[in-house]
């Protein structure tokens, strides 16, 4: 697939996240493990755990792998809300 549309394609569906689920989904992408994320926006396990399944089904990611690689895409890193 051409840069350009899956730039185009997953910084679209970026903006559909809200602000906690952004804040989740760069956590993530950046390698971050799930309960050091819930302890350092201070929500419980559970709660980063939904917010990550929900980021997962908006951007069509079937791995966290997938969601590295949406979080690599320079392009991406600047379409913040």
């Amino acid at each position: 697939m051409d840069a350009n549309i899956l730039v185009n394609t997953y910084g679209k569906k970026l903006t559909l996240l809200t602000k906690k689920q952004r804040v989740v989904f760069d956590l993530l992408s950046s390698g971050m493990m799930i309960k050091d994320i819930a302890t350092h926006l201070q929500l419980a396990d559970i709660t980063v755990k939904v917010i990550k399944a929900r980021i997962m089904v908006l951007l069509t990611a079937n791995t966290l792998q997938d969601l590295a690689i949406i979080g690599k895409c320079i392009q991406c890193k600047f379409i913040k809300d």
